[in-house]
């Protein structure tokens, strides 16, 4: 396990030392914290990965758009039209 260039036993070390300098009442009420705080980074990040997603979605599908309308060539059709018309 290594998170943020901590290993294992270093983690273990951080938590003793948290311990021994919060004591158990600060200890837990501050492990709540960082995990409310934990939880709502992930939120976040959750809701920004899924509007990414979506907006993602939004330019694939104009860039399908783009290409069926490239290949209709409209302009040449409409030219076509003209020298019918013209005639």
């Amino acid at each position: 396990m290594n998170v943020f260039g901590i290993g294992g036993n270093e983690l273990v070390v951080i938590l003793l030392l948290a311990a021994i300098i919060l004591g158990p009442e600060r200890l837990a009420r501050s492990a709540r914290e960082a995990g409310k705080f934990v939880r709502n980074v992930r939120n976040y990040f959750n809701s920004l990965t899924s509007e990414l997603k979506s907006e993602l979605e939004v330019l694939d599908d104009l860039q399908k758009i783009k290409k069926d309308m490239s290949s209709l060539n409209v302009l040449e059709d409409v030219q076509k039209v003209r020298k019918d018309i013209g005639k």
